[in-house]
Formats: C-alpha cells, sequence, structure tokens
C-alpha cells in the first residue's frame, strides 16, 4: 500500500462518516423534542401534504361541533320562550273555560276578559323580545337559520324560525272543496287569505285555470308570485291506468318542489296528498239510491281479478263479514307496494281504502254478486237492481305555512276555480283578539287556544327533533374528528421508542466517528518514519 500524505482518504471517509451521523443525530434530536416525525417537507413530503389535508379536516370539524352547539343553544332558547307561552294559553284557556260556565255575570266575564288581555300581551312581549345573539327568534323575523355543521362548503342544515305572536296564533284552518266533478265556477275569492292548514279537495276532473299561493306578505295588496297553471286535462287520468300518480300527489309535488327550488314567497309551504276512498264512493259511482245500513262488508269471497286496484288484481280470497278476521284488508295491504293504497274497517264495518301520498284511488270491480257485496252486506238488491261500475277517487291537498296563506294572482282574478262560491276560506279570527265576554266567544276562543297550542306544539316538536338532530351531530362529528386525529397522528407523530433508539445508536456512531477522525489524521505522519 502506497505511503501519501497529500490526500489523507481515511480522514476523508471518517469525516463523511462522522457527518452523516450528526445529521442522524440532529434529527433524532429534533423528533424527540417536537415529538412529530415530520417536521418539513424534507421528512416526508407526501406525508406532510396528508397530515396538512388531515389537520383542516380536524379543525373544521372542531368548529363545526362548536356551530352544532350553538344551534341546539338557538333551539333551546326558542323553545323556553315557547314553553312559557304554553303556560300563558293554558291559563286563557282555563278563564275561557270559566267564563262560558252560565253562572257568570257580565261584570265578571269583563274581570276574566282583563287578565285574558295581560296574557295576551304578555304572549306578545315574549316572543318580541325573545333574542338570540341579537337575532329575535319567537316573533318571525327569522325565516331560516342555516348552520355549518360540516368542514366542508355547504355542509349546513337549515332551522326554520318560528311566529309566536298571537296575531299569527289559532287561525281556525278554512277549506277550498269541490262537490262535482269538474273544477269550474265561480271560484276563490281574489287574494282570498287562509289560515296554514287548509284543504283543497278536487274533483274527478280539471278544467283549465292557475292556482297561486304564496305566504302572505306584510304590504296590503301584496299577491304570491308561484301560480301552478295547468290545462283542462293535464292533471286528469282520463284511462284509469296511470295508477302512479294522480291530481292531488301531482300539484303537492309541484308545490313541494317549487319551495326547495327556492321561489320567492314559497319559504315555509309545505303541501301533502292523501286520498280517502270509502263506501260513499262507491255508491257515487253506481248513482243509485242505496241503503247506508247495507254499506258494509259482507260475508263473501273474491277470484283473481274481482277486484282491480290501481291495476292490481285482488285475490283470491275469502273474508267474514265485516271483515272480522281481517283477510280482506290483509289480502288488499299486501299488495300495498304495488298499487300505492292500505285498507282498513271503518266504525260501520265499510271498506276504506287511503292513499297516503295522494295517487288516485281506481277501482275496477267484476261481475260477479261478491263484488256487491264487499261493499253492499244486502248485496245486489241494496243496490236497487244497480251494477258496481269502475270509479276513480281523487285526493285531497292540505297547504300548511309559518305565515297565512294568499290565494289569487297579481291581476286580482279568481283563478283557482271550484264548482261554487268559497269565498268564506278565510279563517277565522286569531289570540290576538281572544274574548271571553261572552259564552259564545268563550267557546270559540278555547277553540282559538286549542289551535294556538297545537301551533306551539309544532314549533316545539321541530326544534326539539332539530336540538337532537344536532346532538347526533356533533357526536358524528367528534367521532370523526378521533378517527382523523389518530389518522394524523400515525403520520406525523413521533415514534419516541423508535426514536430514543436511534438517539442512542448515533450518539455512540458520533464518538466513535470523532475517535477514528483523530486516528485517520495521526495517519500521514507514519511518513516521517522514511525520512529517519
Amino acid at each position: 500500500m502506497p505511503q501519501i500524505i497529500n490526500t489523507n482518504i481515511s480522514s476523508i471517509n471518517a469525516q463523511r462518516n462522522l457527518n452523516k451521523s450528526q445529521g442522524s443525530l440532529q434529527t433524532s434530536l429534533q423528533r424527540l423534542s417536537s415529538g412529530l416525525r415530520i417536521n418539513g417537507a424534507k421528512d416526508d413530503a407526501a406525508g406532510l401534504a396528508i397530515s396538512n389535508r388531515f389537520t383542516t379536516q380536524i379543525r373544521g370539524l372542531n368548529i363545526a361541533v362548536r356551530n352544532a352547539n350553538d344551534g341546539i343553544s338557538f333551539a333551546q332558547t326558542s323553545e323556553s320562550a315557547l314553553d312559557e307561552i304554553t303556560t300563558s294559553l293554558q291559563r286563557i284557556r282555563d278563564l275561557a273555560v270559566q267564563s262560558a260556565n252560565a253562572t257568570n255575570s257580565a261584570q265578571d266575564r269583563i274581570s276574566l276578559q282583563e287578565e285574558v288581555n295581560q296574557l295576551v300581551s304578555e304572549i306578545d312581549r315574549i316572543s318580541e323580545t325573545t333574542t338570540f345573539n341579537g337575532n329575535k327568534v319567537a316573533d318571525g323575523s327569522i325565516k331560516s337559520l342555516s348552520f355549518q355543521i360540516g368542514a366542508n362548503a355547504g355542509e349546513t342544515v337549515q332551522v326554520s324560525g318560528v311566529d309566536a305572536r298571537t296575531s299569527q296564533l289559532g287561525s281556525q284552518p278554512g277549506v277550498v272543496q269541490t262537490t262535482a266533478s269538474s273544477i269550474s265556477g265561480v271560484g276563490v275569492d281574489a287574494g282570498g287569505t287562509v289560515a296554514s292548514g287548509f284543504t283543497i279537495t278536487l274533483g274527478t276532473t280539471v278544467g283549465g285555470g292557475t292556482l297561486s299561493v304564496g305566504v302572505l306578505s306584510s304590504s296590503v295588496g301584496d299577491y304570491p308570485d308561484l301560480q301552478l297553471s295547468y290545462a283542462a286535462a293535464s292533471l286528469t287520468d282520463t284511462s284509469l291506468d296511470d295508477y302512479g300518480s294522480g291530481k292531488a300527489k301531482d300539484l303537492a309535488e309541484r308545490i313541494n318542489t317549487l319551495r326547495e327550488d327556492g321561489v320567492e314567497n314559497m319559504d315555509g309551504i309545505y303541501a301533502t296528498a292523501k286520498t280517502t276512498y270509502d263506501y260513499s264512493d262507491a255508491a257515487s259511482a253506481v248513482g243509485a239510491s242505496i241503503d247506508a245500513s247495507e254499506a258494509y262488508v259482507g260475508a263473501g269471497s273474491l277470484d283473481n281479478g274481482g277486484l282491480n286496484i290501481n291495476g292490481v288484481d285482488i285475490g283470491p280470497v275469502n273474508f267474514q263479514e265485516r271483515d272480522a278476521d281481517g283477510s280482506l284488508t290483509k289480502a288488499i295491504n299486501a299488495k300495498s307496494d304495488l298499487t300505492g293504497v292500505k285498507a282498513s274497517i271503518g266504525d260501520n264495518g265499510e271498506l276504506i281504502l287511503t292513499a297516503e301520498d295522494g295517487r288516485d284511488v281506481v277501482v275496477n270491480v267484476g261481475e260477479a254478486d261478491d263484488v256487491e257485496t264487499l261493499f253492499y252486506g244486502g248485496g245486489a238488491s241494496s243496490l236497487g237492481g244497480a251494477t258496481l261500475t269502475d270509479d276513480q277517487k281523487v285526493g285531497s291537498i292540505t297547504i300548511t305555512a309559518n305565515d297565512s296563506i294568499i290565494l289569487g294572482d297579481a291581476a286580482g282574478g279568481s283563478t283557482f276555480q271550484t264548482d261554487e262560491d268559497v269565498s268564506n276560506v278565510q279563517a277565522t279570527g286569531t289570540l290576538a283578539n281572544a274574548d271571553i265576554t261572552t259564552v259564545e266567544t268563550a267557546n270559540r276562543t278555547i277553540q282559538t287556544v286549542d289551535s294556538a297550542l297545537g301551533q306551539i306544539d309544532s314549533f316545539r316538536a321541530g326544534l326539539g327533533a332539530i336540538q337532537n338532530r344536532f346532538e347526533s351531530t356533533i357526536r358524528n362529528l367528534s367521532a370523526v374528528s378521533e378517527s382523523l386525529a389518530a389518522a394524523n397522528s400515525r403520520i406525523k407523530d413521533a415514534d419516541f421508542a423508535a426514536e430514543t433508539a436511534n438517539l442512542s445508536k448515533n450518539q455512540v456512531l458520533q464518538q466513535a466517528g470523532i475517535s477514528v477522525l483523530a486516528q485517520a489524521n495521526a495517519l500521514p505522519q507514519q511518513a516521517l518514519s522514511l525520512l529517519g
């Protein structure tokens, strides 16, 4: 091996290894002092990016938990106000019941009325002054609040505000109902205000026209922008074969779709449809005078196809009088997934068919006497010689809102037409003008308070449901945040057991490296012995 002094290869090698162990030692010290495996992109670039995304989501989830807790606080604040209003309503009802008693004098009722007036004022005070973070929660000024309950954009839940003012409580719903087979004639008075919860019962066929529905504006003379137009036959099933739809169902779905799409004046308006077919419908179908006492299910049987509901054959089935063993209703309900219709037996033993979604109920009957027995216990004789024919029942639409509802259009025309004048759909008085100074008005106030209590109960049920939802959301968010934190820890946090082992190893390598470097630096001096 040649002896050289200008280049000390051993020293260079020792220095390189010493620098390497020193870098590893510094990394171990940094990880142990920070507790993090990744202190910069140089440690793990991909891991750092993943960890940052986890951190973003975890922080967002934790904020969402706080938001959900704020939502619970909002709902609790609203409900506390409604609880006090309920107490006042109960007292008003007590006073109304007391006033309705004939033993009270006129002066007694005036004294009772004074307390009612104070309670009404207190309800208005509560509804108008209850606030949450500066927002009034019970006076109707808040239509809807959006709570961010997720880490990402758009992950929100909507909470509807309530309006517990006495001017909005206690209205008795009006009813718009057709009695003939078509919708035509005088119609709803333009701009007629209807209480939340009014019902429109459609006829078998629909004439052309427009139904305008919207929440009543505070400005006098304002009309809703929503107009549901239909042609003469657009909502009519003349073929009796479109069993999945129906005028009531279609119109209710249209109203709900417009609300969900954010159409102006539709906020808070909900429509539900329902169709009920009972023995009186069958009587109307044959146009005969029948004995009402015979309008019950008689004992008999149906062959397959003897009765067809919404295109589905019912049977074969044997049934007892008034369906005592439930075999008939069981046979019909077994096909409810196909027909959309549920069967039940009424108080008089009559068959009742109900479509909860408002689809039309189309009944096709066979020619056997057993079918007549199905509707009339007396059989064919109870029909006066008439024969049952195919029939179609159209449903009703119930429209509810957070406020009074207005019917009409901007032009002031009578738009949604029925076969009779229905201008009497105006809602009855609200709680604001509660009067118990006479027996008659006291009884009316009892009904008004009952309606108001129902509204408050509905508000509280909604608030209770949203509190439960927020609590469920918090549990879910907390669990997800915990799982993500664990995942992030596995990527980013230092393993102290491994790092202390690396620290010990690198410390030994440092000491050995320094010792070896000292010896390597002394090697060139051996060349001096050759000059000796």
